[in-house]
């Protein structure tokens, strides 16, 4: 039954992702000024700035819920919504329009996030993510940083400016919610204000989340993985969609890539650090499992032609659809 509860934590839930999105939006225009002034490691900053904007929502989002004692949304959230950035971002993004890769796309971004997929779907699969296996999906970001300081050694100039210039589309893009450009001065009270608006809206998002399970008796597993994955998601949905309008559709894939990596290693690498949990592995086997699949077609279909067809991203669409319905017949059954 639909009571004025279950109809406050439905409102609270459009609100915390409005104003979620639009904190996220807030840091992204003072990062698009600070990406201006890279300096010597541009390169590289300007790579892990644009990674980590991408996985901003999904990332604060679990922490909280975690926080809250929401576990299940916690640890869903955190591993669909790579699931979700793959069919949505990337797969979305080739059905609009067949996206071209580069080797160095496959070597510096796809393999890495297969490597970090796996290791962490290993330290998982133990039913448990301690202190020490956060520690150890942190200290992953060093080879990544590493793997993008060689990337910059042996790259020529030409190409680190056009990677560079990228990163700048790719952060005007993340800050154009739905292309509804709003301007936004630069400045360190802004960004301040952007955190703390990512925040609230975040807090809002998990106790509407959480009211809503207790409302309606749905699964927190499957809430992790439909309501909370889709919604932090949707910046960077919106982002890739308007860069294939644009015509900058192969941005997708790099940003797509990049928001998984820091997503896998910062969301689980904080969960395991700030408070150790125990879960039933036999509830995030189907997660694990997309996961993985979705990962490793990603990196087939990049290195079968170097491209992405239209055809490739209705089979990574699929991919979430599939943990979906898997989540349900296992609460079934």
């Amino acid at each position: 039954m639909v009571d004025a509860y279950s109809i406050a934590y439905v409102a609270l839930a459009i609100i915390g992702f409005i104003v979620l999105n639009q904190g996220a939006k807030f840091i992204t225009d003072n990062a698009v000024i600070i990406s201006k002034n890279f300096g010597i490691s541009r390169f590289v900053i300007g790579m892990l700035v644009v990674s980590t904007l991408a996985a901003m929502p999904e990332v604060i989002v679990s922490i909280i819920a975690l926080s809250e004692g929401a576990e299940q949304i916690a640890l869903g959230n955190g591993l669909a919504s790579n699931v979700v950035t793959i069919a949505f971002v990337i797969g979305l993004t080739a059905v609009i329009v067949p996206l071209k890769v580069t080797r160095e796309m496959i070597m510096r971004d796809a393999v890495f996030l297969m490597t970090v997929t796996v290791v962490a779907s290993v330290l998982l699969l133990d039913g448990g993510l301690d202190l020490l296996e956060g520690v150890a999906l942190m200290i992953l970001f060093i080879p990544y940083t590493m793997n993008l300081l060689l990337i910059k050694r042996t790259s020529s100039p030409k190409e680190i400016e056009d990677t560079i210039e990228d990163a700048k589309i790719q952060l005007q893009l993340m800050g154009n919610i739905f292309g509804r450009k709003i301007e936004v001065r630069a400045g360190i009270q802004w960004l301040i204000f952007g955190i703390l608006w990512t925040v609230m809206g975040a807090e809002f998002v998990v106790r509407s989340i959480m009211g809503m399970t207790d409302n309606f008796g749905l699964d927190p597993w499957l809430v992790g993985i439909t309501i909370a994955a889709l919604g932090t998601t949707l910046p960077d949905i919106a982002a890739s969609y308007h860069a294939a309008k644009r015509g900058f559709g192969d941005l997708a894939i790099g940003e797509g890539i990049g928001a998984n990596i820091v997503t896998v290693l910062l969301t689980l690498g904080l969960m395991g650090i700030i408070r150790p949990m125990e879960f039933d592995v036999s509830k995030i086997l189907p997660l694990v499992i997309v996961l993985n699949l979705s990962t490793a077609l990603v990196l087939v279909f990049m290195t079968k032609g170097m491209r992405i067809s239209q055809l490739g991203g209705v089979v990574l669409m699929s991919t979430y659809f599939g943990m979906v319905l898997s989540v349900v017949m296992l609460s079934v059954f």
